[in-house]
């Protein structure tokens, strides 16, 4: 069945989306006609639509036109991110979409595919088509969203959430794994296979090309090593025991600190100190919490252990880390409730 991808395009989005799919699609119409010589109309079509619903013209250096689909194909409409720097900035463009809410709302009622990326989950809350759904959305303003859409089920441990025809991404590089899922829906499995084994990266056939890492290129015995490791990255915040890392990688401890040196060069501690840092910078960097919550959130009791541990790892205390890296402004710059800033200001996305 040929499908028709709406792009919805709106003065402050992330357009580049909009042309990542379309080389998706582009991509699965020209894997289609190996299978399919003699059939003459492309798969998949796309349009450029304003926030009326209204066509609008492609761009001329936009070779690779689909031509004009058949009337009765199936269709979706892709909603794209919008640029933000602020939730407050955020909230206000919301505001300000009422057509675009409006057109989303039709096409759901009329059992149409929606699509979205980035923040573009928050249009699709604001257009009334999230509740009950399974969604996701960029990691920046997870908790501003769960907080203000509560009947939405928020999943941030997956790329894309597909949900009837629902589908969503909360990473702008996650556009393409998004229209590689349109491609599924409306193509089914094999077309979307061949179509995510050309374009997104997938260790197994980059490993088999003769570019892994050398440590990927271990024997089998490394696969107590995943099974620690993957048990570490679940219990980050639990006192380290050896004996629990061994048994959940069923191998005794002496055999899997071989293992572990053998294949990763480190130790299991190691590895788990490693994990912790990165979480401490993640709150470091998008939260207030102070520090002793943060030595707490990443299972550590002695600040002076953990800062010496951090400064080894990163080179940065973390003070230093977080005046370098913060992804806000100061508070003493803005309230939630304020108005909108006549100038942009960092990213920030308390509410």
């Amino acid at each position: 069945m040929n499908a028709c991808i709406d792009l919805l395009y709106l003065p402050n989005c992330l357009s580049g989306t909009l042309f990542s799919v379309i080389d998706v699609l582009h991509a699965a119409n020209k894997l289609w006609h190996l299978h399919h010589p003699r059939q003459q109309k492309p798969l998949f079509g796309w349009r450029l639509l304003d926030a009326s619903g209204a066509e609008m013209a492609l761009p001329p250096w936009l070779t690779h036109q689909p031509g004009p689909m058949p009337a009765n194909c199936k269709t979706a409409l892709l909603v794209p991110g919008l640029d933000m720097h602020s939730v407050p900035h955020l909230k206000h463009q919301l505001d300000q979409s009422a057509d675009a809410l409006a057109l989303i709302a039709r096409r759901h009622a009329a059992g149409d595919v929606i699509a979205t990326n980035y923040n573009g989950a928050a249009m699709l809350a604001r257009a009334g088509v999230l509740n009950g759904r399974d969604a996701t959305i960029t990691w920046l303003i997870a908790g501003w969203f769960s907080n203000s859409h509560p009947k939405v089920k928020l999943l941030m441990d997956r790329p894309v959430t597909v949900d009837g025809n629902i589908l969503c991404s909360g990473a702008p590089a996650s556009i393409i794994e998004l229209a590689v899922e349109l491609v599924r829906h409306f193509a089914g499995e094999t077309l979307a296979q061949s179509c995510a084994n050309g374009l997104l990266y997938q260790a197994a056939r980059f490993e088999q090309s003769g570019q892994a890492l050398s440590l990927l290129n271990t024997s089998t015995r490394d696969s107590a090593v995943f099974k620690a490791r993957r048990w570490l990255e679940q219990h980050v915040a639990e006192p380290y025991d050896l004996e629990k890392v061994a048994a959940a990688a069923a191998v005794s401890s002496r055999t899997l600190l071989r293992h572990f040196r053998e294949v990763a060069d480190m130790t299991p501690l190691d590895y788990l100190h490693q994990l912790r840092v990165e979480r401490a910078k993640l709150l470091l960097e998008v939260t207030t919490v102070d520090l002793p919550g943060i030595v707490e959130q990443c299972g550590y009791e002695d600040a002076s252990a953990f800062r010496r541990l951090f400064r080894r790892l990163t080179g940065l205390t973390p003070t230093a880390y977080r005046r370098a890296y913060a992804l806000r402004a100061a508070r003493r710059w803005w309230r939630a409730e304020d108005e909108m800033p006549s100038t942009p200001s960092p990213l920030r996305t308390d509410r």
